[in-house]
């Protein structure tokens, strides 16, 4: 899909209640405090031991399914936000911050600071757009 498809499909802004960047950065929001919430008690409980975390991470059948459901779609997000980056035209050094985010905060934080900045980037590319079709005297 070329960057114009993506330029093209606006939503009228007065019939929106909050913006899309708006939106991902508070799923950002929320997905960054959400897990902690549950991370920091176990922490407190049980210390800093990994190997704990990593215990109770494939306790069960249930809970090493979700890990690794987990992994596969860090992984697919990976390989999504590099393919990105470079289409956009962006610095691909964004994906360090993207990998450490995901397994520093977590997938929920790191996926819609991701969107966040893409549709920035977007907004930025439609908003030149305009201007050099402005500049050309077609307006």
């Amino acid at each position: 899909m070329s960057n114009a498809t993506y330029l093209q499909r606006q939503i009228p802004t007065s019939k929106r209640f909050l913006s899309t960047q708006s939106l991902y950065l508070l799923l950002t929001i929320v997905g960054a405090i959400a897990p902690w919430s549950v991370l920091l008690t176990f922490f407190l409980q049980n210390g800093l031991s990994l190997d704990l975390f990593f215990q109770n991470v494939f306790a069960n059948h249930v809970a090493s399914a979700v890990a690794i459901d987990l992994l596969i779609c860090a992984d697919v997000f990976f390989c999504f936000s590099f393919i990105e980056l470079k289409r956009l035209g962006l610095s691909r050094r964004w994906l360090f911050v993207y990998v450490v985010t995901t397994f520093g905060i977590g997938l929920s934080c790191a996926l819609p600071l991701f969107l966040y900045w893409r549709e920035r980037a977007l907004e930025t590319m439609q908003f030149e757009n305009r201007a050099d079709f402005a500049n050309t005297g077609n307006s």
